[in-house]
């Protein structure tokens, strides 16, 4: 009987460079008895597992982008397969896929089929949390930025996002119902309280994994204030999910910026609102599986010392004209989508004079 530990996430907390540490050193910790699962992984991580489960329980079909060259509804058969093949020779089993956090619908019967394949191991769930004002600013930049295209408000995001459907206790109350709350180890997202301040040196700790050498990892940057405000509207044309990479490329390319950090997406009276029922979520997680001990040791900030995300008028110009020069002289790929782009900044910001009706005409011709 091996010991599984299911890593699910959350979202936003380095899931990537463990799984990047854990798929780059697939033998070293074959030689330690550990299995980091390779037959079922698209990437370096194992979402087809969960894309499965999604597609059996909730009727939903998974875009390709899950699988690349995996064949569907093989992934659990797959993943018995290659935990056959080493037998006796693997004592752990890590999986990792940060999809399983965000799933709500019929949740238990995921679990229970989870169980039932999983049976005769033992069953540990590792969750990472970050701290909840955090998460959604960081989820809120990265949607807008990434190829789901996030194209309204932050306010509409909040009330519309899975993963913001249910808060971290009533969630992990679902899974420790499934699985024991004995076998739920949950962690901060907090640097301060990772073992030797390294979230792969805390990982390898909680799992029982001797420290491994991880492969250098860039950084999932977010926006810059003004880049956001215009892929929003980018966003809001509308245009082919798979461009998405290079029309993000093009525009830190043309508009360097400081990605945006510690700030907040909506009002500040909406933000107190929210901070009020995240504190009393954090207590009862304490309560419920720390003893009472605080899961964050960094308080969330009151509304007074939080930024208000406010995307500058001279900034945005300086964008625009900048774009159009880019453009300018020479028939360039996403022209035309940028062009529709600027056009709606325009009419919304009422740049009209500062752009120039000259500007203005040549951005019609592209589009």
């Amino acid at each position: 009987m091996a010991s599984v530990y299911l890593h699910i996430g959350a979202p936003k907390t380095a899931t990537s460079t463990l799984q990047s540490m854990l798929a780059a050193n697939y033998k070293p910790l074959l030689a330690q008895g550990v299995l980091y699962p390779k037959l079922l992984r698209h990437g370096d991580a194992h979402h087809t597992l969960v894309c499965d489960l999604i597609q059996a329980y909730q009727g939903h079909t998974m875009a390709d982008l899950w699988y690349g060259e995996r064949t569907r509804g093989e992934a659990w058969r797959d993943l018995q397969r290659e935990i056959d093949q080493h037998g006796q020779a693997i004592d752990k089993i890590v999986l990792s896929s940060e999809l399983f956090f965000g799933q709500t619908q019929r949740l238990e019967d995921m679990l229970a089929d989870i169980r039932e394949r999983l049976s005769g191991h033992e069953l540990k769930v590792v969750v990472y949390l970050r701290r909840q004002d955090e998460l959604y600013s960081s989820f809120f930049n990265q949607d807008v930025k990434g190829a789901r295209q996030w194209a309204h408000n932050a306010y509409q995001f909040y009330q519309t996002h899975q993963i913001f459907q249910h808060d971290y206790d009533e969630l992990l109350g679902i899974w420790s119902h499934g699985v024991g709350r004995e076998n739920m180890v949950i962690r901060p997202y907090e640097s301060a309280q990772w073992a030797g301040g390294s979230i792969i040196e805390d990982f390898c700790a909680v799992t029982g994994i001797k420290p491994l050498a991880a492969r250098p990892v860039s950084a999932n940057e977010g926006l810059g204030p003004t880049q956001l405000y215009i892929k929003l509207c980018l966003n809001r044309v509308g245009y082919d999910k798979n461009e998405n990479e290079g029309v993000v490329r093009l525009l830190h390319r043309v508009y360097p910026e400081t990605p945006v950090s510690s700030c907040t997406y909506v009002h500040r009276g909406l933000y107190r609102k929210y901070r009020k029922n995240w504190i009393k979520v954090n207590k009862r997680l304490a309560d419920q599986y720390l003893g009472g001990e605080p899961l964050f040791t960094d308080p969330i900030p009151p509304p007074e010392k939080v930024t208000l995300y406010q995307p500058e008028i001279p900034q945005i110009l300086e964008c625009l004209l900048a774009l159009f020069e880019h453009f300018r002289g020479k028939s360039h790929e996403h022209q035309s989508l940028f062009a529709r782009a600027m056009m709606l900044i325009i009419a919304e910001k009422d740049l009209w004079d500062e752009f120039g009706a000259d500007k203005t005409g040549q951005l019609m011709q592209w589009i």
